[in-house]
Formats: C-alpha cells, sequence, structure tokens
C-alpha cells in the first residue's frame, strides 16, 4: 500500500515537470512569435522593475506592451488596472513606482511634442549627414553620450572618446540617456 502512495507521488511530481515545461515551452514559443512579428525581443512574464520609464508600443485585448525605455526590451503586462488600460494609447509613458503603473502625462505630451513629421525628419538628417563625417564612419561604430543640452548632443567615438560629433537631439532615439550606447546603421542612429 505505501509503494502505490510513493508511486502515485512520482507519477505526480513527473506530471506536474511535464506541465512546467510544456507552459515554459510555449511561452518561448509565444515569445519568439511575437519577437518576429515585432522585429523585438518580447518577455511573456513581464519585466517590471521599479523607478523605471516604458513606453507603450502596443495594445491587445487584455495586454499591453510595454518598452523599458532604457534598456529597449519588450514585455506583454497583464496587471494593469482596466481603468489605466482604457486612458492610454500607444506611445504613451508608464512609470512604475510603488508596485503599479502610473500614466506620466506630461512626459507622454513632451514625448509627442518632440516628433519631426518625416519631410522635416529628413531634411534634418540629411542636413546632418551632409555637414558631419558620418558616413565616413564605420557602421559597427559604438558611439557614447558625453554632454546633452536643449537642441544636441555630443557623441563620443574610438578610444577614450577621442572622437567626438554633435548631433541635433531630434536624430536620436527620444529616450536616450547619458550612458546610452548607440549606432548609426541604414541613415538613423539606434541604441546598440
Amino acid at each position: 500500500m505505501s509503494l502505490d502512495i510513493i508511486n502515485d507521488l512520482i507519477k505526480n511530481v513527473k506530471e506536474n515537470k511535464l506541465v512546467q515545461n510544456f507552459v515554459s515551452e510555449l511561452e518561448n514559443q509565444l515569445s519568439k512569435e511575437q519577437s518576429s512579428e515585432s522585429g523585438q525581443d518580447v518577455n511573456v512574464s513581464g519585466l517590471k522593475e521599479e523607478g523605471s520609464l516604458y513606453q507603450i508600443v502596443d495594445k491587445g485585448e487584455d495586454c499591453v506592451y510595454l518598452q523599458n525605455t532604457r534598456t529597449n526590451k519588450v514585455s506583454k503586462e497583464t496587471d494593469i488596472p482596466k481603468e489605466l488600460q482604457e486612458k492610454i494609447e500607444t506611445d504613451y509613458i508608464l512609470s512604475y513606482k510603488n508596485g503599479e503603473y502610473k500614466f506620466e502625462e506630461e512626459m507622454t505630451d513632451n514625448f509627442m511634442d518632440s516628433m519631426l513629421g518625416i519631410g522635416e525628419y529628413e531634411k534634418l538628417k540629411d542636413e546632418f549627414e551632409k555637414n558631419s563625417n558620418i558616413t565616413e564612419i564605420d557602421p559597427n561604430t559604438k558611439f557614447n553620450v558625453v554632454s546633452r543640452n536643449e537642441n544636441n548632443t555630443t557623441l563620443g567615438y574610438g578610444e577614450n572618446n577621442q572622437n567626438q560629433l554633435e548631433v541635433p537631439n531630434a536624430l536620436l532615439p527620444y529616450f536616450t540617456y547619458d550612458n546610452t550606447v548607440l549606432q548609426y546603421k541604414d541613415g538613423k542612429f539606434e541604441k546598440a
């Protein structure tokens, strides 16, 4: 009789591992599919980081896809109150503080105001490329933020940032911080 109990226990543990492995594989597959659709890595289990900012990159029926503005990692978040989900749209900014998401209205407004029209962006980019040596620099070069002001950012590259380049802020990702590393590929700056 006690042997039957042990066998049942072993069977339950194996089944539990089987279920756990299945769920893990399913999450990995969903992440891969979402990542291939969006071109970004998606963590389906969430990446809540206290004090972080998130940009909404997509909304589902019962979830929101958030991109961490520091790491660029995208996560699927299902733990956002319904009232907040009804208030937010793609590209809005949320902060995560004290265990909950908060809509950052002023920051979202500033972000939206900073966006250029396609024509205006192309004109600024063409002018920048013409007046700098950016197109002559190896596309694998990593640029470091040296300093920032209201209109421009100084990027350093090479050994000890010995070479520097002045870039209009409108050509950089909006959430470029002092420690952000960038690359210039296909005519635009991206986080490396």
